[in-house]
């Protein structure tokens, strides 16, 4: 049995109630984060694909991690999504997290254009200046950068992503990263995949439908791993 880390058990990636002028409902937020540990769950991913941090200012990206730190119970760990352009704005989303008091950040690749794979490892090893730990998330479909299971063991190696969120879909990958890289966490990025990466090792789900039905889905997750 593995410690249990920030990043392992149920992480939500959480829907982000807005308000009909679309201005962030942070009172609500406060709650869901609330409802969240109260179901079992053990975090939170604010700022990701379901938070949509293209839509906010930066003041309001900044504060959804404050609130969801500042409404987490103990024990309930604060994933920050630190996604954006190039490796100097994440790492700055990455020092703002560290700031706020996030445990630990999830990092797309670099997504303006298609990095190679010299430009993905300096784009890890920028972020990791914050000092946070870093889930790697690859979503090749949407970024463009597949984070393939040699490249995610040289930055794990180079002690710039502690585990990786993977979208691909592709359960085999998961034992190819495990051979390259046999300390690196495996989260389960894609909801339809939960019991093949369950099944291969998987110490962590980075899932949407928890904000609607939490405690199925950490059923569904223990029965799976």
């Amino acid at each position: 049995m593995t410690e249990k880390k920030p990043w392992h058990g149920v992480i939500v990636a959480s829907a982000l109630p807005m308000n009909e002028d679309l201005s962030v409902n942070y009172d609500k937020f406060a709650e869901h984060v609330n409802f969240l540990a109260e179901n079992g769950c053990d975090g939170i991913a604010p700022n990701g694909s379901l938070g949509e941090y293209q839509n906010l200012t930066e003041a309001e990206r900044a504060k959804v991690i404050e609130v969801a730190v500042d409404a987490a119970p103990k024990g309930f760990s604060v994933m920050a999504g630190t996604g954006a352009y190039g490796a100097m704005e994440s790492l700055r989303w990455a020092e703002q997290a560290a700031e706020a008091g996030a445990d630990c950040v999830m990092q797309l690749p670099p997504n303006t254009f298609r990095a190679n794979h010299e430009q993905v490892k300096h784009h890890y090893a920028t972020v990791a200046k914050a000092g946070l730990p870093i889930v790697g998330y690859n979503n090749p479909l949407d970024t463009k950068v597949d984070l393939i299971p040699s490249l995610i063991a040289e930055i794990h190696h180079a002690g710039h992503m502690v585990g990786v969120k993977e979208f691909t879909g592709a359960p085999r990958r998961i034992y190819e990263i495990q051979e390259l890289a046999p300390t690196m966490d495996i989260l389960i990025g894609t909801d339809d995949s939960v019991l093949e990466v369950g099944i291969a090792g998987a110490v962590g789900w980075v899932a949407g439908y928890p904000n609607a039905i939490p405690q199925s889905c950490i059923e569904l997750f223990n029965l799976c791993t």
